[in-house]
């Protein structure tokens, strides 16, 4: 792990699409790195990686709608919606040709920005998002609406009793990430993965010309990937390839952290150069306006 001290030089809000984003931005040694974290998660879900990742880029990670310190309106919580909201930080923030990594729903809003700006991202590392929707993924969606309805320490306590290798430190941070996230993500998002059961969206994301690094870990470990999925994912887009991390579960990048990034900061660094012509602007450490 390296030494290096890691600051964050802005956290701020950003106006995109009627509400406030908020935006942390770290010191860092090299081109911006937009980070998108999974579904409750937050841009503090990203720390275990930073001091790592700002030796070459800098990192840039930001709280989904309806999660941490960005707004919650009643509705609009689906893959368009995220996808507005990045479009419009990253405007903000003057970024042409982004690097991003996304976990889980985070990948899935990288994907979709990327097909809708097939020549944009300079590449993309999806880190265990599901490549298919429907009834598989109901259990997943009724078990996080449950812990979403409990109290802090009710969700911590559950956190503990399904990973008895979390330390009461973690369990308690993701239940506090858990019960906070805007009850409306879960329910439109699981509402919209089974109204679109079977739809090919492998298919859907094949117009990406970026380079694209899927890593996953095992289903039996509680991956949500499928290796059927991934090797699809390989042959149907130009510039995609997966890696599986045995022994891995959905939190790859967090519970086998120094694999995670034997992998991915390869990848990112040979495709840094793409983005050259970007900079970020970093506002002072407040409330800052885009528009969007």
């Amino acid at each position: 792990m390296s030494s290096l001290p890691v600051t964050p030089s802005s956290d701020a809000l950003h106006r995109a699409n009627g509400i406030d984003i908020h935006a942390t931005i770290w010191v860092g040694a090299g081109p911006p790195l937009v980070l998108i974290h999974g579904i409750s998660g937050t841009a503090a879900s990203w720390w275990p990686l930073v001091d790592e990742l700002a030796t070459q880029f800098t990192p840039i990670a930001l709280d989904l709608r309806g999660h941490g310190a960005s707004g919650s309106p009643p509705h609009g919580y689906l893959y368009g919606d995220y996808c507005a909201d990045l479009d419009a930080l990253l405007d903000a923030l003057d970024i042409e040709r982004p690097l991003i990594v996304g976990h889980s729903l985070g990948g899935l809003v990288a994907l979709w920005w990327a097909r809708t700006h097939p020549d944009r991202a300079a590449a993309l590392v999806i880190v265990d998002s599901p490549l298919r929707s429907g009834e598989d993924f109901m259990p997943a969606f009724d078990r996080w609406l449950a812990l979403n309805a409990m109290t802090v320490d009710e969700a911590a306590a559950a956190y503990a009793a399904e990973f008895p290798g979390w330390s009461a430190e973690l369990c308690r941070h993701r239940a506090a990430q858990m019960t906070t996230t805007a009850r409306n993500v879960f329910t439109e998002l699981r509402a919209d993965s089974l109204a679109n059961h079977g739809v090919d969206r492998i298919a859907e994301i094949a117009a990406i010309n970026s380079p694209v690094l899927l890593v996953h870990g095992d289903p039996e470990a509680g991956s949500m990937v499928h290796p059927t999925d991934a090797a699809e994912l390989d042959a149907r887009l130009v510039n995609a390839t997966s890696v599986r991390i045995p022994g891995a579960s959905h939190g790859v990048h967090i519970e086998h952290r120094d694999e995670f990034l034997a992998v991915a900061l390869p990848f990112l660094s040979m495709h840094a150069s793409a983005t050259s012509e970007a900079h970020v602007v970093t506002p002072e450490i407040s409330d800052q306006a885009s528009t969007g």
